[in-house]
């Protein structure tokens, strides 16, 4: 089967997957994966057709090497953060439109090496970053459901360094210059949550 074709049925599935039969006061806690760690997730339905969600990300460290522009990185990753959701259902289904914010605890630290040399770090340049995304949530039992959500962030990233060296400082502002042309960042989570 081509994979278009897949896709579609899969799609469909979703689409016509009905949605959780939560109540409104309905709470549950969720279990997942992001590309922020682990996430455990609060969610509470305050209507038929809108949800809050409270989640907590983190866990993932490692040490790799990075390519950043003219500058290879070589430091350790560490990754979390927090986020509030608003979850919109607009069909009688599993699909769901969300929109919140993430505060973001993920930096990048390490020995960059380029035009210039210097220690520094890298993290979101905002501390509130605004995003949007789509997902589903579909209950396949009366207390279990399997949801995911792909979206965007609304922040570039931004290098610091704690060096005095005008030089230094002149090639971090460069490098944040190029930084603010791409001013999205992806987010990605799925795991399963269970009502109460």
């Amino acid at each position: 089967m081509r994979l278009p074709a897949l896709a579609l049925i899969v799609f469909n599935m979703l689409i016509g997957t009905a949605a959780p039969a939560e109540e409104t006061g309905d709470f549950s806690m969720g279990l997942g994966v992001s590309n922020f760690g682990v996430a455990l997730t609060g969610e509470y339905t305050t209507s038929p057709q809108w949800n809050i969600r409270g989640v907590v990300m983190g866990g993932f460290s490692f040490d790799d090497t990075f390519q950043e522009d003219d500058y290879t990185i070589v430091g350790r990753a560490e990754l979390g953060g927090v986020a509030l959701f608003a979850d919109y259902y607009p069909l009688d289904n599993a699909w769901r439109m969300t929109g919140g914010v993430f505060m973001s605890n993920s930096e990048l630290t390490g020995d960059f090496t380029g035009p210039e040399n210097f220690t520094g770090d890298m993290g979101f340049a905002n501390e509130l970053v605004p995003m949007i995304a789509t997902g589903f949530k579909a209950q396949v039992s009366d207390t279990v459901s399997f949801y995911g959500d792909v979206g965007v962030m609304f922040s570039s990233l931004e290098v610091s360094s704690d060096s005095t060296d005008p030089a230094v400082q002149t090639e971090i502002d460069e490098l944040n210059d190029d930084l603010d042309d791409m001013p999205v960042f992806p987010y990605i989570e799925t795991g399963v949550s269970f009502r109460f």
